[in-house]
């Protein structure tokens, strides 16, 4: 995750502990590969507990796109 797209360190932490955690729950349905989680645009300031629903779902969404 980009320093320059979310700032703060427990930022970053808290959405890679997010995606994989969406990740070990689907892992199982997914094919095997490698994958690659990156930002696009800025995090907005919001409470912690807000970007984790959104990256959860987020992240959810992406992974089961990517079922077999």
């Amino acid at each position: 995750m980009a320093k320059r797209l979310a700032h703060h360190a427990s930022t970053r932490n808290a959405l890679k502990r997010v995606v994989r955690e969406a990740f070990r729950a689907q892992r199982l349905q997914l094919p095997a590969a490698d994958y690659v989680v990156r930002l696009h645009k800025r995090i907005q300031d919001i409470s912690l507990t807000q970007l984790k629903h959104a990256v959860r779902l987020e992240a959810d969404a992406h992974f089961s796109r990517a079922r077999v």
